[in-house]
């Protein structure tokens, strides 16, 4: 199918197309400019020196790829600090020292083989709502873009919601579609990058679920016979331009130059149904339910949330807290907001229950 280029909107008519047409998003990716230039990352978060002062002493994992979404590809990854990773990004021959005994896929040799760079792609910056480290990225939606992240419970608890992505020129994240069916974006602080989306509504054309995900750039007609089917949205982004799509969209994003991107994951009116239905956000909540059993268990008197915890999976265990952490919200004094969200998330939870019952 002929590819299409994702149009391009300053930051005054992006806002005026979300305001006709809230659902925009999940018709296409949107390019947006004028935006990024108003954070105070744009000034703080270019330069590598500056990162490695902030967040040098974070964990990170680096692959190359970012990640695999297809069995048959092939992966390098260390498990290292944030500083010692932006070391490597500004000496890469320096590999073999930096990453002695770090290996956690693959070695050195593999990596050169493979033609790619590591990537670390999963630098966890928030854990609450309140986190410094937002204001660095306000506003945190571009053109007035609503969202209802902060009303959700554990939302900044249950899964990395914003990312800060550090990459050499070649870094590669192979297609695919994020957790939790957020809306998200893509926003340049230095360097280049080309992205290529697709619909969710051609998942049967770019998804095999014996294989993955497709490889856009080097399509195998054998595991994706309709590959040309889906219909392709491809895009660049420079320094101080944003990238956005709506959610469950596929993306497979390459590193063009040394470049610094943030991204950020957004909940609100399109998506808090599709986001209630994830899977994702479970696991990760009940899990930490279950390393924390002993504090759930003073504080939780739920017969549903006990039951789970004595023996039950991490998803059913993270639906039964969240269902009764917002019962209980509910029950107490709310903004008319954050009642009307609680309740939307509550209802989607209960009905979803039932009828799976």
């Amino acid at each position: 199918m002929e590819t299409k280029k994702i149009p391009s909107y300053g930051l005054a008519e992006f806002a005026e197309l979300i305001r006709r047409t809230p659902d925009v998003l999940e018709s296409h990716p949107c390019h947006v400019t004028g935006f990024v230039e108003q954070w105070p990352a744009w000034r703080r978060w270019n330069d590598l020196d500056k990162l490695a002062q902030l967040f040098g002493h974070l964990p990170v994992t680096a692959g190359a790829p970012q990640f695999i979404t297809n069995r048959h590809a092939r992966m390098c990854q260390v498990r290292t600090t944030f500083g010692t990773y932006l070391d490597y990004v500004r000496n890469p021959d320096q590999l073999e020292t930096l990453f002695e005994g770090s290996w956690v896929k693959g070695d050195a040799a593999l990596l050169r083989d493979l033609g790619l760079p590591l990537y670390c792609g999963n630098l966890q910056l928030v854990r609450h709502a309140s986190e410094p480290v937002l204001g660095d990225i306000t506003p945190l939606t571009p053109g007035g873009l609503d969202f209802i992240n902060s009303d959700i419970p554990y939302y900044y608890q249950s899964g990395n919601h914003v990312w800060l992505y550090v990459s050499r020129a070649g870094a590669l994240t192979p297609l695919h579609q994020d957790n939790n069916a957020v809306i998200a974006y893509l926003a340049q602080l230095k360097g280049h990058k080309e992205a290529i989306l697709y619909s969710p509504r051609d998942k049967a054309h770019f998804y095999n679920p014996a294989v993955g995900y497709l490889d856009p750039l080097h399509p195998d007609e054998g595991d994706f016979p309709t590959w040309r089917q889906a219909q392709p949205w491809v895009g660049s982004l420079a320094p101080g331009e944003l990238l956005i799509w709506g959610p469950n969209w596929a993306h497979h994003v390459v590193t063009r130059s040394h470049s610094i991107t943030v991204s950020f994951d957004i909940v609100n009116d399109l998506n808090l149904e599709a986001y209630a239905a994830s899977m994702d956000w479970r696991a990760e909540l009940g899990a930490f339910a279950q390393k924390q059993a002993s504090l759930v268990r003073s504080r939780v008197d739920d017969e549903d949330v006990l039951r789970l915890l004595d023996g039950g999976s991490a998803e059913a265990l993270g639906r039964a807290l969240m269902v009764c952490v917002l019962r209980a919200a509910v029950r107490g004094t709310l903004s008319e907001r954050s009642r009307q969200v609680k309740e939307r998330l509550l209802r989607a939870l209960v009905e979803a229950e039932a009828m799976a019952a």
